[in-house]
């Protein structure tokens, strides 16, 4: 039985899960969902005669896995009420099931596609993250290590000059990564307790279009972790210093064993970073 979500607006993409797409517990990985994303909001503006302009903030909830060939629709609308009200939502649903739902802000399309609910996409609204753009202030990176991404390649860009989120999340992985490890939270430690982390929702913002050539730099720092959540924040700035990309990451920590998820471990509870 399809849910009744994945109905609401209009088709902006399809494709499939391939197998080169999937990470090593076999999943697609989060960077495909936010690339097809963007790829729906493109067609969503081109529907709407309007350009998608810049900055952007990507709001991403993560519902349920996918796997391998399996099918992917996104559907997308205008939000017709609330504070977020004009944002655009997009729904990816495979074979009639949520999967991945994202908002898009500052809303640009207003009245030029089908209108939805607060209510009809609750799944779709904040959960524990903002969902508007990140200030484009530098942070203090005093006592942070600087982590190097290099220059921006010609096959990381759009058709329109700019990275592409999913490469943009690329580093992100890497930068949440060192972070962690400086922790004591390392491959090394999953393996040996069984504990790992899991995104289940995200912030992304792109300041302005990031193009080829561009030497883009990260700060990692825990701004939330309690409980069974953890939240990374970062910020990319260019080789001039200039910020011109931020994200939040909202994790939870799993027991690998059940699948389920499970309180942080010591070495990260309560350690948060000045922001």
């Amino acid at each position: 039985m399809s849910d009744p979500i994945s109905a609401l607006g209009v088709p902006t993409f399809h494709t499939r899960v391939e197998a080169w797409e999937c990470d090593h517990n076999d999943h697609w990985n989060a960077r495909h969902y936010m690339r097809v994303f963007r790829l729906a909001s493109f067609v969503a503006c081109d529907m709407a005669g309007a350009s998608p302009g810049m900055p952007y903030c990507q709001l991403t909830r993560f519902h349920r896995e996918l796997v391998q060939t399996a099918p992917v629709e996104i559907r997308s609308g205008v939000l017709a009420d609330g504070p977020l009200a004009g944002a655009l939502v997009h729904l990816l649903c495979s074979e009639g099931r949520l999967a991945a739902t994202a908002l898009e802000t500052p809303g640009r399309l207003a009245h030029a596609l089908p209108q939805v609910t607060s209510e009809q996409v609750k799944l779709a609204l904040p959960r524990g993250l903002k969902a508007t753009p990140h200030p484009k202030d530098a942070p203090d990176t005093a006592g942070f290590k600087v982590i190097e991404h290099g220059f921006v390649q010609p096959f990381e860009v759009d058709h329109t000059g700019a990275l592409c989120p999913d490469r943009l999340m690329g580093r992100v992985a890497a930068a949440t990564n060192e972070r962690l490890a400086e922790m004591g939270f390392t491959p090394a430690y999953v393996a040996k307790t069984q504990i790992s982390r899991m995104g289940v929702e995200s912030r992304v913002t792109m300041l302005d279009a990031i193009g080829v050539g561009t030497r883009l730099r990260s700060t990692a720092r825990i701004i939330r972790a309690e409980g069974k959540n953890l939240v990374v924040r970062h910020c990319f700035t260019d080789g001039t210093g200039a910020v011109r990309a931020a994200s939040d990451q909202s994790l939870v920590t799993v027991d690998m064993r059940t699948r389920r998820a499970c309180a942080l471990p010591d070495i990260v509870m309560g350690k948060v970073d000045p922001v």
